[in-house]
């Protein structure tokens, strides 16, 4: 973190040296950085800094001159290569950023990082429709928390012992999270292009925005999955989603016992083959890694030629045996279930109170538009109230 001249002599560096000079520190605040994760460690936000310039004469330029005076050497621990890209075609940030650390033994893992931002949400159109629609979300929220506010009200410690009370306070807080972090992503989006507009000969970072915009698809993907687990509970009403959900019910013990042996299995191939491959092939050089390359082989977008390349043999015996015992034996095994447990569910399935009244309303409409009723039409009855 000190400052040096060329070549990393510290005894040349002079209070007269230029800030811009490779040898010249920087810190995190001066850089408008953050820290950053790697692989291998986490480092701050500041660092030794430079400019390539904006073209490639100037560019090669500069790098030679970094090359003669060695300004990667044995000290070094990472290399960040970043830019931006705005593409006015389609309205978006890309931020690129290229991490080269070294380990140990002095050779270098590398990893990208690609992330599209829209800073300028509101430019096409439909712009005016997409608000009114943000709006009317959020005063729907408004009304749950109402809502939820009466229930936790009369029902005191009670509210919190059902799960559907829990799952729309859930909503209710990530919605209000994710509209902070859009404000927040706003206000850093702006700061970032109105910093740019004042100094374009020098480089922007737009990681925090990218930071932030990050958290805010990570809210809204967790939104969208307990909004889908709300939808399926008022669906409930419907005859065959809850033929379904008494099937999964009903064959949830051998459900729960299949998981379980497949979360084992798969950790036992990703940890092997992280051992096995993980020194020579970047798809495993992590246990992460390998469970996602793991996945991957499920899903059918599997490299089979950096295994089989690498080691023709111990490589096709890894993946036949993890495909057959996966994909065809434990996986099979555990639609089987799904498949019999349905079975038995329509054999002694009973109509629930709830589909009695949905069957009675839609019989009550449809006698008043002069319809038949499918169970009139099929001499069924049906409770009246």
């Amino acid at each position: 973190m000190e400052h040096y001249g060329e070549g990393w002599n510290s005894s040349a560096f002079t209070n007269a040296t230029n800030t811009d000079s490779a040898w010249y520190y920087k810190s995190q605040s001066k850089l408008r950085g953050h820290p950053t994760w790697g692989r291998l460690s986490t480092y701050r936000g500041g660092g030794f800094v430079v400019h390539l310039g904006s073209d490639r004469t100037t560019a090669r330029r500069i790098l030679q001159y970094l090359f003669d005076n060695v300004w990667l050497d044995d000290l070094t621990r990472a290399l960040f290569v970043e830019f931006t890209i705005y593409n006015a075609n389609v309205n978006l940030f890309c931020i690129v950023r290229l991490m080269f650390e070294t380990n140990a033994l002095g050779t270098f893992m590398t990893h990208a990082d690609l992330q599209s931002v829209r800073l300028y949400p509101y430019t096409d159109g439909l712009h005016i429709f997409v608000v009114a629609a943000e709006v009317i979300y959020f005063l729907f929220v408004i009304y749950y928390m109402v809502v939820q506010g009466k229930l936790i009200k009369t029902l005191k410690w009670g509210y919190f012992r059902s799960k559907w009370n829990l799952l729309e306070l859930a909503v209710i807080v990530i919605s209000w999270s994710a509209l902070s972090v859009f404000v927040r992503r706003t206000i850093l989006g702006n700061k970032d292009i109105n910093y740019y507009q004042d100094h374009k000969d020098e480089f922007v970072s737009f990681n925090e925005t990218a930071a932030a915009d990050a958290a805010l698809g990570y809210l809204i993907a967790f939104l969208v999955l307990l909004s889908t687990i709300k939808l399926w509970h008022l669906l409930r009403l419907n005859p065959k989603l809850n033929m379904i959900t008494a099937t999964l019910r009903r064959a949830w013990g051998d459900i729960s016992g299949f998981i379980t042996v497949i979360i084992i299995m798969f950790l036992a191939y990703s940890i092997a083959c992280n051992l096995i491959f993980g020194w020579k092939l970047n798809s495993y050089k992590t246990v992460f890694d390998s469970a996602k390359t793991m996945v991957s082989l499920q899903l059918g977008i599997f490299n089979y030629e950096e295994v089989l390349d690498y080691n023709p043999v111990l490589g096709s015996f890894v993946v036949g045996s993890c495909i057959i015992f996966m994909t065809f034996v434990v996986l099979n095994l555990f639609i089987s279930v799904i498949l019999v447990a349905f079975s038995e569910e329509q054999k002694n399935h009973k109509a629930s109170e709830e589909e009695e009244i949905v069957d009675l309303m839609l019989m009550k409409i449809c006698s008043f538009l002069g319809l038949k009723h499918k169970k009139e039409a099929n001499g069924g009855g049906t409770k009246a109230l």
